[in-house]
């Protein structure tokens, strides 16, 4: 990075989770913030500071938003991008203020990496986009999985808040382990995972806090809780969405303060956790609608990350199933494989649980299977039907493929027809293909050719 280039920006907040949220992420996307509280002091600031972007909300506890920006045009400084953060209905006020020259607006509650995207237009010279460095695939093969990765070993190295959206099953917890396995160079630090939705509310705050004994009926003794038992480590929450106002407001509180009481205790405890909450739901629209704290909303969501679903990285599809089937082998010292068309079907599949089912496809693949090679019959997604070759339908269909795609399609055939005509002795067959035996076998196994496949591909014709 040369030593000229101006990464330093203006951030004018009073609300202190706001600002700290904010200041905490612009630090993670390595800006030097000066967060200033009041309009007066960031006046002062922008009069013999060069920046190379300002935030700030409009609505301040001296000067409004819009009088320190006339100020500064009133007096001729020179004035970085700016872009304006409203609520309240004062979306006029910001439109106005567009007129006077400023770049842009948000309007609260929004998404920080909505803010980032918004100042990456308006001073894209305050991001440079570093190059790309290898690193071994572990939440994923593809483009999408390996910049999550990236990102997650960036947060890995700073204790902020982590909010990791996505459906059911496709890995969110596997990303907060990374963060935490990433950062702990010991191995030693806890690393505990609470799953909000399945606690009751009646037992969640002790199962957060924990509990002295006598508490309340059924507490014979004293109980830690999850945040101290978490204390210098991580602490996963999942399904923070599902979390009740009452809840939202204690976890607020220990969140910001870092203090909390266990159930029936009258000692405050203090704790040093990293907190990474997962959900499926959308908080933006839940707190839209009253459902979720806004202030825990900006508290939790320092830095996000976004899983997509499987469905929609097909390249990690079949990463993750040779994963799953080599670390199923090596449990049950057994030599399980995905032929290609296996591959090609388990892709080819929606996989609404996403790696959840995935998982337990193959592991029951594994169980059931007659043979080590696992082709499209073995790992039928609904094995109390009768297997369908999805190979055998895409080669019917007409769909058009690439010349690869179709020699194999064509050598498929032309060995499986070979065989059939030879009752599958396999000398027999590897002598009119003019191949060996050996040849003859890889290839079979390749394609997944075996004579109960062959059997359920002629009775689905």
């Amino acid at each position: 990075m040369s030593s000229a280039l101006n990464r330093s920006l203006c951030l004018v907040e009073d609300d202190l989770i706001m600002g700290e949220s904010l200041a905490d992420r612009l630090t993670l996307e390595g800006l030097d913030c000066d967060w200033h509280r009041d309009g007066e002091s960031a006046l002062r600031a922008l009069r013999h500071r060069s920046y190379a972007a300002l935030i700030s909300d409009i609505r301040l506890p001296d000067l409004s938003g819009e009088d320190l920006f006339q100020a500064l045009n009133e007096e001729q400084v020179a004035l970085p991008p700016t872009l304006f953060i409203t609520g309240y209905g004062s979306i006029d006020q910001a439109v106005r203020l567009l007129r006077l020259g400023a770049r842009d607006y948000i309007t609260k509650p929004f998404n920080l990496d909505q803010l980032i995207e918004k100042l990456r237009f308006i001073s894209p010279s305050l991001f440079i986009d570093d190059e790309w460095k290898n690193l071994e695939p572990v939440l994923g093969n593809s483009l999408v999985m390996r910049r999550v990765q990236k990102m997650a070993r960036v947060l890995s190295q700073h204790r902020v808040s982590v909010l990791i959206t996505g459906e059911s099953g496709v890995g969110k917890e596997y990303a907060a382990q990374y963060i935490h396995t990433t950062s702990d160079d010991t191995g030693c630090l806890p690393f505990i995972s609470v799953n909000c939705a399945a606690v009751p509310e009646t037992l969640l705050e002790a199962e957060l806090f924990g509990h002295e004994r006598g508490a309340f009926t059924g507490a014979v003794q004293s109980r830690k809780g999850v945040f101290e038992r978490a204390d210098r480590g991580t602490l996963f929450l999942d399904e923070i969405g599902d979390m009740s106002p009452a809840m939202q407001a204690k976890l607020l509180r220990v969140l910001q303060n870092g203090v909390f009481e266990r159930i029936g205790a009258h000692k405050q405890m203090e704790v040093d956790v990293r907190v990474i909450c997962a959900t499926n739901r959308d908080l933006k629209a839940l707190v839209d609608a009253g459902d979720f704290r806004d202030d825990l909303f900006y508290r939790i969501n320092v830095a996000h990350i976004h899983i997509p679903a499987l469905r929609d990285r097909a390249d990690d599809i079949a990463w993750f199933a040779r994963t799953f089937v080599e670390s199923f082998s090596k449990k049950s010292h057994a030599s399980w494989t995905l032929s290609h068309t296996g591959e090609e079907y388990l892709r080819k599949q929606p996989w609404p649980g996403n790696l959840r089912e995935l998982k337990h496809t193959l592991e029951r693949a594994c169980i059931f299977a007659s043979q080590p090679m696992l082709g499209p019959a073995e790992l039928s997604v609904s094995p109390d039907k009768e297997a369908e070759s999805e190979y055998a339908r895409d080669r019917d269909s007409g769909e058009s493929l690439p010349l690869k795609g179709y020699l194999e399609q064509c050598e498929h055939d032309h060995i499986l027809e070979t065989l059939e005509a030879n009752a599958w002795q396999i000398s027999a067959t590897a002598q009119s293909l003019g191949i060996s035996r050996k040849n003859l076998w890889e290839k079979m196994r390749k394609y997944g050719i075996t004579q109960d496949a062959a059997t359920l591909e002629a009775d689905s014709d």
